[in-house]
């Protein structure tokens, strides 16, 4: 289990390599919802997303041999661009497996910075398969989206950081995929103020993780489908599942059309651009949490690389 010693440890690590991104008070949500509400703008991280913190922390922890065997990873998205990154930072060579059918401007952005990219299956398991494959043949290290200590002590720094920056927030909600992100930025909560709530926010379209934390044993999903590519897991990692379960005070699923006024609404009134998954958090509390008065709520933008296409889709189909 993930503590917050190695979320200390890993924040030493990143201190030169990362954006220590903003956390603001926002007046708009704060009077809609007549509670404190502050969003951590993960969206402002490098490559758009909060992934590249686990990628960095894991890929700076390699040993010069592992370092010459290259690294592998499966992602919908995200997670592969913050390994190539962190391949280039590092001088590796990087392979990331995708579904076939990927963001596209994200599957740029992964050739742009120069990993080998393969694109398998229909959704993140089966691309994750395949590379699993693949790195049993070739010996390259394998880099979890999600279930791997490094990973998540890595994102578990956005927890420290809030922390720090507000020490008197009452309540955390986060986006859950595959548990990486919730997983380390609880332990880290929980770990500096016990008595703090953490919330998960999933798609109904993918809700394994959400069953799991609910009936207490991993459930796993034949298949996924939701708007955010980036929540789309059809079932915890074994790490996750016991982080959840230990830290996890509640949580709740939204609907694609919910994450879409989500996304409307931080663009608009907000003027902040975030991706679905990364506007998951604000849709729970926009049509699911329900705050105490004055509840002092932290909101975790978890990343801001919509399509341009899906963007414009959105805008000009909702008056």
């Amino acid at each position: 289990m993930i503590d917050i010693k190695n979320i200390h440890e890993a924040a030493k690590v990143l201190k030169d390599l990362i954006v220590r991104t903003p956390i603001v008070f926002s007046p708009v949500l704060s009077e809609r919802t007549n509670a404190q509400i502050f969003l951590k703008l993960e969206n402002l991280q490098l490559t758009g997303a909060f992934k590249i913190r686990g990628a960095l922390n894991k890929i700076s922890g390699l040993t010069s041999s592992e370092r010459k065997r290259g690294v592998i990873t499966a992602s919908s998205g995200n997670h592969g661009l913050a390994v190539s990154y962190g391949a280039k930072v590092f001088d590796l060579e990087a392979t990331v497996y995708v579904p076939k059918n990927p963001n596209l401007e994200k599957l740029a952005a992964i050739k742009a910075l120069g990993a080998r990219v393969i694109q398998v299956g229909k959704d993140y398991e089966e691309a994750y398969r395949e590379a699993i494959e693949t790195q049993g043949k070739t010996g390259a290290v394998f880099i979890h989206a999600f279930d791997d200590p490094a990973i998540i002590a890595g994102q578990g720094t956005i927890g420290l950081e809030v922390l720090q920056d507000l020490p008197e927030i009452d309540t955390l909600i986060v986006p859950v995929g595959g548990g990486g992100l919730i997983s380390g930025i609880a332990a880290a909560a929980k770990g500096m103020k016990p008595e703090i709530r953490v919330v998960g926010v999933q798609s109904m379209g993918a809700p394994a993780v959400y069953e799991s934390w609910k009936r207490r044993r991993i459930v796993k999903k034949e298949s996924v489908e939701t708007i955010a590519d980036g929540l789309a897991s059809r079932h915890p990692g074994d790490l996750t599942f016991q982080m959840i379960q230990k830290y996890v005070d509640e949580m709740f699923l939204v609907t694609d059309s919910q994450i879409c006024q989500a996304i409307l609404f931080l663009a608009r009134k907000l003027h902040i651009i975030a991706e679905p998954s990364g506007a998951a958090s604000l849709a729970a509390l926009l049509f699911k949490y329900k705050p105490s008065v004055k509840e002092r709520i932290g909101t975790i933008i978890s990343g801001g690389n919509i399509s341009g296409e899906l963007l414009k889709r959105i805008v000009t189909s909702r008056p």
